[in-house]
């Protein structure tokens, strides 16, 4: 309705431009007036013509140069656009309707410089080009998103404007195309020195995780992708029909399970959050080289739980997890790591990575340690905005036997993660 009436409005404009100039050459007469009607009279056809034209019967198609990327890439974006009808348009003005996920900037390990300020990665993206096609059929311009944030991207719509050359008459449509780019988190190494895992008859560390103790056989369990042939029990395989692989002790005793806090808080700033979800991405992929047993959990809006298998379709589930993720959810994270506190299994090595701590975090991990083996806690945050309740939470929870790693722009600016589990 609104576009309809916006067209009479403007047709009837160029009526009464068309009147005047034709009512002025009739009551005044000579060669001047005469000569400004016929002279303008082409410029009146052209508005008439840009008005009836159809820009709907155009044709739009995005084509990025990459589907997944990785935080801090860039991306090539050509836009083409094809029309039937070769009617001469002066000029084009093309916009993008850039997604809100699109408008921060991903500065790789600068933007863990100054991590309290959340300004340093908001940098406003305007994508507007302008061409003079005139008769061109198809009209194409490129421009590339750079330094593109993690998460997933819709780029869904392309605004067309133009008009005549007074800029009387101005039409414009938004043409839908449907794109989607997804951005995984940015990894790093990580350098553990010493290992999470210790036998339960010393006290000494093994960095060693996956290396079995085939002197003590336990069970068996189904066959994951990187077991050794040696390993296939063949009596259980030809029961079952399926491959089935033996399962020792030390396989059983190096359960890991790494929880990510993605609860919203007003005092959670967004890069800190940024840099736990990068942790995690770059703590699972070295984790997962150094044991089979590990799974992965986040709570946030929902819970979501992942048992890692040595298979490159499951890691990337995990990956576009992790790309997708927001600090979301209303339920507090205390009360989602208890809940989850009485599901867990005992004995088992546990990793919490948080931008937060409180003093309900703090209790919960406390109760969790108690039945873990061993519990370690990563807290994301800046020492510029560290306070005395948090020195405080720490110095409490490393008195009950939680192992407590503070990772800082300090440790966020290097090119590998250093660690003490």
């Amino acid at each position: 309705m609104k576009q309809s009436l916006e067209f009479i409005l403007k047709l009837l404009f160029v009526a009464f431009l068309f009147c005047l100039l034709f009512s002025y050459a009739m009551f005044q007469g000579g060669f001047v007036s005469w000569f400004l009607f016929y002279a303008f009279l082409p410029f009146l056809v052209y508005m008439t013509g840009i008005l009836l034209y159809p820009m709907t019967s155009w044709k739009v198609e995005r084509k990025l140069s990459k589907r997944v990327a990785t935080g801090g890439e860039s991306v090539e974006v050509e836009v083409n656009i094809k029309r039937r009808f070769p009617f001469p348009v002066y000029y084009c003005v093309l916009e993008e309707y850039l997604p809100h996920s699109l408008k921060d900037r991903d500065t790789h390990l600068e933007k863990f410089r100054d991590m309290s300020e959340e300004e340093t990665v908001k940098e406003p993206r305007l994508i507007k080009h302008v061409t003079f096609p005139w008769f061109k059929r198809n009209i194409r311009f490129r421009y590339t998103l750079d330094k593109v944030p993690r998460g997933e991207h819709e780029l869904k719509a392309l605004r067309v404007k133009t008009g005549d050359f007074f800029g009387f008459v101005k039409k414009e449509h938004v043409f839908m195309s449907e794109n989607k780019l997804l951005v995984f988190p940015y990894k790093r190494p990580v350098k553990m020195k010493e290992s999470v895992y210790s036998f339960e008859q010393g006290a000494s560390p093994s960095f060693k995780l996956n290396e079995k103790n085939t002197n003590i056989v336990t069970g068996v369990r189904e066959y994951i992708p990187g077991d050794r042939f040696a390993w296939v029990d063949w009596k259980t395989t030809a029961k079952k029909g399926e491959m089935m692989t033996k399962e020792f002790e030390q396989e059983k005793s190096v359960d890991m399970l790494v929880i990510l806090n993605a609860v919203y808080h007003p005092s959670m700033h967004s890069v800190s959050f940024e840099g736990a979800v990068e942790f995690t991405a770059s703590l699972l992929d070295e984790l997962q080289k150094s044991t089979s047993h590990l799974a992965y959990m986040t709570l946030g809006d929902e819970r979501s739980y992942f048992p890692l298998q040595k298979n490159s379709t499951h890691q990337q589930m995990i990956q576009a997890h992790l790309a997708k993720v927001r600090a979301v959810g209303r339920v507090p994270f205390a009360q989602q790591l208890e809940r989850e506190r009485t599901r867990l299994p005992s004995g088992m090595i546990g990793m919490v990575v948080s931008p937060l701590l409180d003093e309900s975090i703090s209790q919960s991990l406390v109760k969790l340690a108690k039945k873990s083996k061993r519990l370690v806690f990563f807290y994301i945050k800046s020492h510029k905005t560290m306070e005395f309740q948090d020195h405080q939470h720490i110095k409490q929870l490393k008195n009950q036997g939680v192992h407590v790693q503070v990772i800082s722009e300090e440790q966020l600016i290097q090119k590998e993660f250093e660690v003490n589990t």
